[in-house]
Parts: structure tokens; C-alpha cells; sequence
């Protein structure tokens, strides 16, 4: 009976011990400085990508300094408005309605900015 008592009152001391380990309030958690922004650093400008296309010469419009040319994506018909220069805006001048034409450009802002058109 001596083992039994002992035994019991083991248990019991080790269930308080725990029970106390376990319900004591955890310790706030010391505030730590946030750190300290980066300096706002300028991003890299992002290297413009020049693509091209070919398709059919459709306009030039001189007050907007666009042209527009017909060509085909996914076996559709589209139509692409590219911005363009004075000096490319003469050039095209001789271009007619269906000259097929290699359009250089690069998309800048949302815009279609033209590098160079030539006849194909």
C-alpha cells in the first residue's frame, strides 16, 4: 500500500507541476523596431523590346502622327495604330493603301512607338 500512496502522490505532484508550467501567462513579446525602409532607390528603367511585324500599309494620319497597318494575329485580321516621328511620317508619305510593309517598333507606355517602316 506503501507503493500505491507513493506512487499517487507522485503523480499528483507531477500533474500540479505541469498544470502550473502550462498555465502561466505567457511573456509579451518585447517591441521590436520595424526596420528602417530602404531608400527609394529609382528601379532600373526596363530595356524596351523592339518587335516587329508585317502587314498591309492601311493610313498615315498627320495630325495624330500615327499609321496603321493591317496584319494577322491568330490567323485574324487586326489592325495596329503606331505612333511615329516627323521625319518617319515623310517617309511614309509615299507609301499607298495595300503596300505590305515591315513595321519595327517598341511598346512604350501602352503605345506602339515606331523605330523604322519599310516597304517588304
Amino acid at each position: 500500500m506503501k507503493t500505491f500512496t507513493s506512487l499517487m502522490a507522485g503523480l499528483a505532484t507531477v500533474a500540479v507541476l505541469a498544470g502550473a508550467a502550462l498555465a502561466q501567462a505567457p511573456k509579451p513579446a518585447t517591441p521590436q523596431a520595424a526596420p528602417a525602409p530602404a531608400p527609394a532607390a529609382q528601379a532600373p528603367a526596363k530595356a524596351a523590346v523592339t518587335k516587329d511585324i508585317t502587314g498591309e500599309f492601311v493610313s498615315a494620319d498627320k495630325a495624330t502622327k500615327t499609321v496603321i497597318v493591317k496584319h494577322v494575329v491568330d490567323q485574324k485580321a487586326a489592325q495596329m495604330t503606331v505612333s511615329v516621328d516627323d521625319a518617319m511620317l515623310a517617309a511614309v508619305a509615299q507609301f499607298k493603301a495595300g503596300d505590305k510593309v515591315k513595321v519595327t517598333y517598341e511598346e512604350m507606355g501602352g503605345k506602339f512607338v515606331a523605330k523604322a517602316i519599310t516597304k517588304a
